[in-house]
C-alpha cells in the first residue's frame, strides 16, 4: 500500500467518515483533485516548510476549498491536515485512500503488459482469470512491451505473474545451460 504510516492513518479515517455519509467515491474524486493542485512543486515545497504559519496553511485550504467548490467533509479534512502540518502529504494520503477504497469496493488494479495489442476476448480472459484468483474485480491497465516477444505479464499489488515468451525462453536457456 502506498504512502507513509501517517498518510495511511489519515486515509483510513477519511474513508470511514466518507463511508458513514455514503460518499466514499465522491470523496476519492475530490481528494484526487486536491492532490493534483497540491502536487505543484512550488506549492508543495512551501507547504512542507516546518515554520509555515498556521494562518497561511489555513488560508491555502480556504482558497483551495473555494476554488474547487469542495463539500464540507473534504474541506474539514483539509483543515485538520492544515492544523496538524500535514498538507504536504496530501498526495500520499490520496494514494492510500484510493487503495483502501478499491479494497473496500472489492476492486484491484492490474498492470497487464503484452507484446502486441490484445483482443477484447483475450483481455477479458486475463481479467476473468485474475478476478477468480484474487476474488476481486480486476481493473486492468494495458501496456505494450514488444520486448516480451509474446504472452503477457500481470502485476497486481506488487506481485508479478509472468507468462511471457521472453521469460519462457530465458528459463529454457537456463535449463539447457545447466544440462551442458
Amino acid at each position: 500500500m502506498a504512502g507513509t504510516p501517517a498518510a495511511r492513518r489519515y486515509a483510513k479515517a477519511l474513508l470511514e467518515l466518507a463511508r458513514e455519509q455514503g460518499l466514499q467515491e465522491t470523496v476519492g474524486t475530490e481528494l484526487a483533485r486536491v492532490a493534483e493542485v497540491l502536487a505543484d512543486p512550488s506549492l508543495r515545497q512551501m507547504l512542507a516548510l516546518p515554520n509555515l504559519p498556521l494562518k497561511t496553511r489555513k488560508d491555502v485550504v480556504e482558497q483551495l476549498g473555494t476554488a474547487l467548490s469542495l463539500p464540507p467533509l473534504t474541506s474539514n479534512f483539509l483543515r485538520v491536515l492544515a492544523e496538524n502540518g500535514r498538507l504536504a502529504i496530501v498526495t500520499d494520503i490520496e494514494k492510500a485512500y484510493q487503495h483502501l477504497l478499491e479494497r473496500a469496493l472489492g476492486r484491484v488494479r492490474a498492470k497487464v503488459r503484452a507484446a502486441a495489442p490484445l483482443s477484447e476476448e483475450e483481455l477479458n480472459a486475463v481479467v476473468d482469470t485474475f478476478s477468480r484468483l484474487t476474488k476481486m474485480t480486476v481493473i486492468p491497465t494495458l501496456e505494450l512491451d514488444p520486448e516480451l516477444l509474446g504472452g503477457v505479464t500481470v502485476e497486481i499489488e506488487g506481485r508479478v505473474y509472468d507468462a511471457s515468451l521472453k521469460t519462457q525462453l530465458q528459463r529454457l536457456g537456463e535449463t539447457l545451460a545447466r544440462q551442458m
